[in-house]
């Protein structure tokens, strides 16, 4: 929905936000840092002397776009292209996909802010005065969704209460009378405490623990969060349900009825806003097959993403490794590079590179061929010292869990709505 919504609307008013690194073309001119050697190759390459050659990518690739846009005395522009097309290796577990997006979130969250609080830098550069009332007007938009972003938490959590309590009051209109008459109390109790007590799990377990020495943990979270969300669909279906007419003559004239039921308006207005912008932009894009095969799958998710993707990754702000395809520690090693000291005895890089075409072409031909040899699934293992401080850490945090679990427990009958009533 990203390459749906955000990209084209960021496309039309020139600065996007973020630009896939290993998907993205820059002129060169652009990248050059300016005569006082800053610029935005110099605001990339931060990280590299910030956290010793292991940065955030996911907050650098952003930060360079930004860099670009509010380039000193030039005005170049960002563009997305529709028609380019790419491939990608996606995580394939739940650990892998926590720590791929704890890296994704905190380099859009502190890059929002960056640019956000340093806005007024587009008003130097050499965009024309309408690009720069343009952009203006897209860092306004992105300050108030990044103030949306930082409270999702309290955002979702509200959403649930509000919605499940107000369709589980006392009264014959119970979204849960098919089971017992006043079943809707002890459901909206039950699942209220869950959620919470979901909350503080997800909590403990981010604080140090890797998500591969609590996959069971996490994955066990996702599940009772996505139940969570089919009892908050439920009650807001049950919600429109008592909205509407519920006879054929009252659907006759729809037109007057929803410019006469208050209700039904804010029921139309919510749903188009929401899932009816995502099936309309999708059909206009020509690409709305992913409404058919994921929506179900992504609503089931999407409690997680909010409580257990932003928590991980807010509690993990001091890691600035990869996170993915192994790289869940600091690296040192440089790959092809390699440190020698030249005549004059510094230290120095000594980098192999192809310098003659027919090497070129081998090196192309040979990646291109192994490219259509899918790799065989590298299972994950983990030596002595490094299971042994995942066991730690995962008995420290069964510990806190009991502990902060018993606490609740013991508080949780004095709070109840019959102890309140």
């Amino acid at each position: 929905m990203s390459n749906i919504l955000d990209k084209p609307l960021e496309s039309v008013f020139g600065y996007i936000s973020v630009l896939p690194g290993a998907f993205s073309a820059y002129r060169y001119k652009a990248l050059l840092n300016g005569p006082n050697g800053k610029g935005p190759l110099a605001s990339y390459f931060k990280g590299e002397t910030m956290h010793g050659g292991s940065s955030n990518a996911g907050l650098f690739d952003r930060i360079l776009c930004f860099e670009i846009v509010t380039k000193k005395k030039e005005g170049w522009t960002l563009k997305y292209v529709k028609s380019a097309k790419a491939s990608t290796d996606v995580p394939a577990s739940v650990p892998e996909f926590i720590s791929q997006r704890r890296r994704w979130l905190n380099g859009s969250l502190f890059a929002s802010i960056h640019a956000t609080v340093f806005f007024f830098r587009i008003w130097t550069s050499g965009q024309n005065f309408f690009r720069k009332i343009v952009l203006q007007i897209e860092f306004i938009y992105n300050a108030v969704q990044l103030l949306f972003t930082w409270t999702s938490l309290a955002n979702f959590y509200l959403a649930f209460y509000f919605l499940v309590s107000s369709a589980t009051n006392t009264g014959p209109n119970n979204a849960f009378n098919f089971l017992s008459k006043g079943a809707g109390l002890y459901v909206f109790e039950v699942f209220l405490n869950l959620y919470i007590g979901l909350l503080f799990v997800v909590l403990v377990c981010s604080l140090g623990n890797r998500p591969q020495g609590s996959r069971w943990t996490y994955l066990t979270a996702m599940i009772l969060f996505g139940l969570c969300n089919i009892i908050t669909m439920w009650c807001a279906g049950y919600t429109v349900y008592l909205a509407v007419p519920h006879t054929t003559e009252g659907w006759k004239d729809i037109v007057d009825l929803i410019k006469t039921n208050k209700t039904l308006q804010e029921i139309v207005i919510a749903l188009l806003a929401t899932y009816g912008l995502y099936f309309i932009s999708s059909f206009m894009h020509f690409e709305p097959w992913h409404m058919f095969t994921s929506f179900a799958q992504y609503m089931f998710l999407l409690p997680s993403y909010v409580n257990i993707l932003m928590m991980y990754a807010m509690c993990n702000l001091h890691d600035v490794t990869w996170g993915t395809k192994g790289d869940n520690g600091a690296v040192k090693d440089l790959g092809g590079a390699k440190k020698v000291k030249n005549e004059d005895g510094k230290e120095v890089l000594e980098v192999e590179l192809p310098t003659t075409r027919e090497d070129v072409e081998q090196l192309w031909t040979a990646a291109r061929n192994s490219l259509k040899i899918k790799p065989p699934p590298e299972k994950e293992s983990r030596d002595a010292v490094t299971k042994q401080a995942d066991h730690d850490r995962n008995s420290r945090t069964n510990v806190v869990l009991a502990w902060v679990g018993s606490n609740m427990w013991a508080t949780s009958p004095s709070l109840s709505r019959g102890a309140i009533n």
